[in-house]
């Protein structure tokens, strides 16, 4: 495989297999355990219940009760890992585990007995996720491209000022895809509202998605602007931006098909929405993942535990640098720690899968029509598609106005700009390949290019990089002595003549 072939997948790769070492590690497994059974017992069941027909009344009013009692039981452990991991999994296990217990178990019990609850915990957990999942989604992309392993593969021999963003072919390519499905689904929602009396709830339904669309179009617009005019300014982050575009993008391309898929009806028919789950889960594999080259001092209960993106293991000797204080955002997972990170991710998706259950039993599961089966249809997709240029413009005005975001969005990369340029080495292999070069002279002349950028670079880090600081810190500490002395001067002087003025003023009085 090639250099970038490998980069990918050994990407993808560490996720999953740091993900799993984490999710089964001493310390997580007993979270992992309850999340897995009761997700999988709730689904299998509703499956069961969809599939198999049953006549008896007595038993079709046992499966009712079960099916609310896990109902209860789900978005009761989904609200206990929410609020535990927030503000008490950084604490000792053995202060918070046991209130944990009993207040999931009176939760469960409240929430049976009281189910007009139910709706607004499964939609805060709801749209919560999508917030949480679209951030996740940005920090996929950053941490691929801006990775000093992976990132570096990636821009290998290009110039920091030269052109755009890596792969703005791509880009602008599902840029063109994604207005046509933009236009699409536009058309299809004016037929559809053609078809149907006109009412308030489908004028608002017709609003909502031309609001939708138009979020759609704008992140379009700003994808563009990002490929032809600002991704020369700095290739980095504006790479980052733009494939977290085209990641986000694919709840378009879900929204438009299921909508061609269903273009004879008059509405769109609910439809099993499993793919987000497994987004979700891999979302969690990706974020636990970020801590499996520290499994050991997790396991081992230490209070600090750095957290290093997937590739960086530091070497010996090198600086071991803190992600999390790169960035204001980061510190929120630093405060609450691995443990809560991951059991309040873990608690955002149980009750996401609450609802997401309607799809799997095509039923209302909720006794209000706060959330109905129908008004669940396209709704993630619908949120996540204006939420994305909104994230995007946070992005942009962060980058403008924070420092640290910047420098957590554009990290420096090897770069290796030694590198001969892609038409100069595609002349050259062409030559060697007739027999009228030598690769091993070729090979050479790069060797020594690259040793005298290694020597250019270790002076410009070891001389003139450390001079430029001690000359700042010298023209500082002179500015500031300056500064103290002139202030003294004037403040004894100034005095000093002021006095004799006052009692040059006090002789004229007297």
């Amino acid at each position: 495989m090639s250099y970038v072939e490998k980069a990918f997948y050994k990407y993808i790769k560490n996720i999953f297999i740091s993900g799993i070492k984490v999710l089964f590690s001493k310390r997580y497994i007993f979270y992992t355990v309850a999340f897995v059974l009761i997700s999988l017992t709730t689904t299998i069941f509703y499956a069961i219940r969809k599939y198999v027909t049953i006549v008896s009344p007595d038993t079709i009013a046992l499966l009712k009760l079960v099916g609310n009692i896990l109902i209860s039981v789900e978005i009761s452990v989904a609200i206990t890992y929410v609020l535990f991991g927030l503000f008490f999994a950084k604490y000792p296990l053995k202060y918070w585990v046991p209130p944990a217990i009993v207040f999931a178990t009176g939760g469960a019990a409240l929430v049976y007995f009281v189910p007009v609850i139910s709706p607004y915990i499964a939609a805060i957990c709801y749209f919560s996720w999508i917030v949480v999942s679209m951030f996740l989604t940005f920090s996929v992309s950053r941490n691929f491209w801006g990775n000093k392993v992976l990132g570096s593969i990636m821009f290998l021999g290009k110039q920091a000022d030269e052109g755009t963003i890596i792969f703005s072919g791509v880009v602008f390519f599902f840029s063109l895809v994604n207005t046509f499905l933009a236009g699409y689904v536009i058309y299809d929602t004016i037929r559809r509202f053609l078809m149907v009396p006109i009412t308030i709830e489908t004028i608002t339904s017709l609003v909502f998605v031309l609001v939708t669309i138009f979020f759609a179009l704008l992140a379009i617009v700003l994808v563009n602007i990002i490929i032809f005019v600002w991704g020369k300014r700095d290739d980095v982050f504006y790479t980052i931006l733009a494939f977290f575009f085209v990641f986000s993008s694919f709840t378009l391309w879900k929204y438009a098909i299921y909508t061609f898929q269903y273009r004879n009806e008059s509405t769109i028919i609910p439809y099993d929405n499993a793919g987000s789950i497994i987004m979700a889960l891999f979302l969690i594999f990706y974020t636990v993942s970020r801590y499996g080259r520290r499994i050991k001092k997790i396991e081992n209960k230490e209070e600090e535990e750095i957290i290093y993106t997937i590739e960086e293991t530091p070497t010996k000797g090198a600086k071991e640098t803190k992600v999390e204080d790169q960035w204001g955002l980061l510190k929120i997972p630093k405060f609450m720690g691995p443990l809560g990170v991951l059991i309040t991710l873990m608690g955002l998706v149980l009750g996401y899968h609450v609802t997401i259950l309607q799809f799997i039993s095509t039923e209302d599961l909720f006794t209000q029509t706060f959330f109905t089966l129908n008004d669940l249809v396209g709704l993630k997709d619908k949120f996540a598609i204006i939420l994305l240029p909104v994230l995007m413009i946070f992005f942009l005005l962060s980058y403008r106005w924070s420092s640290r975001f910047r420098f957590y969005t554009s990290p420096e990369l090897y770069r290796f700009e030694m590198l001969p340029s892609f038409e100069e080495l595609e002349e050259r292999l062409e030559r060697i390949k007739r027999g009228e070069d030598s690769w091993k002279d070729y090979a050479n002349m790069l060797i020594k290019e690259g040793i005298k950028y290694g020597a250019k670079s270790t002076a410009r880090k070891v001389i003139i990089t450390p001079t430029k600081k001690v000359a700042g810190a010298i023209g500082g500490a002179y500015s500031k002595t300056k500064s103290g002395v002139s202030k003294g001067f004037n403040r004894v002087f100034r005095r000093k003549r002021n006095e004799e003025k006052e009692a040059i003023e006090d002789e004229e009085e007297s």
